[in-house]
This record gives C-alpha cells, sequence and structure tokens, in this order.
C-alpha cells in the first residue's frame, strides 16, 4: 500500500516568466499563462491555498495547498505577482539575502537571471506574499562548515529582518540540501519552519513538490495527489522507469 502525504501539499516553484530552454537549461520557469492554468485548475478542484501564517498555526482544510517560490526572482515581480494577484491566491517567496538586487551567478550554465532588489521584496510584501529566507548566496548547507552556515542562516535571516522589519519564519534550503547540522542551525536562529525538496526530516525539513516548465496539465494534477511522494520514491528505485513514464505522459512544450 502506498503511503499517503500528510498535511497540506507544499508546491515548489521558482521562476515565472517565458524562458527558452538555451535561457533555462533547468527547466525552473513556469510561464504566467501555464502558472494561471495551475493554480485555476487547483482552486476549480477546491484547494485552499494558504499564507504562511494560515499554515503554521491553523486547521486547514484537508484540500490545503501552500504555494512557494524559490530564489526571488525578479520575473516573480514583473510576470507571477500579476496571476497571483488576479486570481487572489497567497504565496511564499524565498529569497537570498545577500544576492538581492544580483544575479543567478551559482548556476553557470544559467548566471544572469535578475534578482529581486529591495524595493522588489518592498513590492512582494505589499502586495501580501509572505518574503522569507532563502540562506545569503545559494550556498548548498549539507556539510557546510560553521561560517558558511552561519553566514547563510543566522546573517541571512538578520539581513531580512532588517530590510522587511520582521524576523523571517519560514526557511527554504538551496539545493533542497540539509542535514542534522544545518536542520539544528535553522531551528536555534528562531525559524519555525523550513522546506526542503523531495527528501523531508521533520518540522526542519518539510518535503515539497517541484512545478517546472515540463509540466503538463497531467502531470501537474498527478503531483497534487496524496500518494504522489510514495509514487515518485516508488519510480526512483527503478532508473528507467520515471523517464519511460514520462515519456509516456509527455513534456510540456516552452512558451
Amino acid at each position: 500500500m502506498i503511503a499517503p502525504r500528510r498535511g497540506p501539499l507544499v508546491l515548489m516553484y521558482h521562476g515565472v516568466g517565458r524562458r527558452s530552454a538555451e535561457e533555462d537549461f533547468f527547466n525552473l520557469f513556469v510561464s504566467p499563462d501555464r502558472l494561471r492554468r495551475q493554480l485555476t485548475a487547483l482552486l476549480r478542484r477546491g484547494w485552499t491555498p494558504l499564507t504562511l501564517d494560515a499554515y503554521l498555526h491553523r486547521t486547514v482544510p484537508r484540500r490545503s495547498v501552500l504555494l512557494t517560490f524559490d530564489d526571488g526572482y525578479q520575473a516573480m515581480v514583473d510576470e507571477g505577482l500579476p496571476v497571483l494577484r488576479e486570481l487572489k491566491v497567497p504565496a511564499t517567496v524565498f529569497v537570498l539575502s545577500g544576492l538581492l538586487g544580483g544575479r543567478s551567478r551559482w548556476m553557470a550554465e544559467m548566471p544572469d537571471e535578475p534578482l529581486v532588489d529591495a524595493e522588489g521584496v518592498a513590492a512582494l510584501a505589499r502586495a501580501g506574499l509572505d518574503v522569507e529566507c532563502h540562506g545569503w548566496d545559494h550556498s548548498g548547507l549539507a556539510a557546510a562548515d560553521p561560517t558558511t552556515l552561519s553566514r547563510n542562516v543566522e546573517d541571512a535571516a538578520r539581513a531580512l529582518r532588517d530590510l522587511t522589519g520582521r524576523r523571517p519564519r519560514a526557511f527554504a534550503y538551496p539545493y533542497g540540501e540539509h542535514d542534522a547540522r544545518a536542520r539544528r542551525a535553522v531551528a536555534e536562529a528562531g525559524f519555525e519552519v523550513a522546506f526542503s525538496t523531495h527528501h523531508g526530516g521533520g518540522r526542519y525539513a518539510v518535503p515539497r513538490v517541484d512545478v517546472n516548465s515540463t509540466d503538463t496539465d497531467t502531470t501537474f494534477r498527478i503531483k497534487t495527489l496524496r500518494s504522489y511522494p510514495a509514487m515518485r520514491r516508488i519510480t526512483g528505485r527503478v532508473p528507467a522507469l520515471r523517464p519511460a513514464l514520462h515519456a509516456m505522459i509527455g513534456r510540456a512544450e516552452r512558451n
């Protein structure tokens, strides 16, 4: 029997915008039209989008979803925010405190994607989005040295607090990487929750389901199933199975 997911669905997006495959090597950018279609489908099927506060502190309906967006791309303000406003859907955006106004230099394959600056953070907050912490410079935190941990957890939280006027409550691990030391550092820094990708580890490594530019309407719906995390683990044990399933279901065209 496949064990179902517990708790609200947490979706992990990155960028929102139209990017070619050459511009978006890792399939991180979902077009505004596709985002609108995905969120509209969730709403029509009775899903309740959550604010971070509701996720943390309230009893929520069974079909509840927390939308998260990693990295803090400027395109989130320019192309993602209008969709969220149109549909009145809340979201949580994780930004890099040490790279505000910079570029995505941590990815050699796509180093020039602009990141939000201080005004971009303010624009997201004014729109009612929760702006939370993704570290300082996108360094991986699994097996990180003490200096890297301190900079990406404590210093990053302090800088974001100074910018927004409130201490961040949620942390998202860069690359989804975490270990016991990283989880402990995040907890000791005062965060209430931390998010990983597919590999969970309690309150300070809550797994998320990734959504990317290759997702079709069918694969997106599959990813919202309560059994999806377990299905993903099972298919991952057979190297050829997951690519075969993707080939059968299809991949979305870039637009």
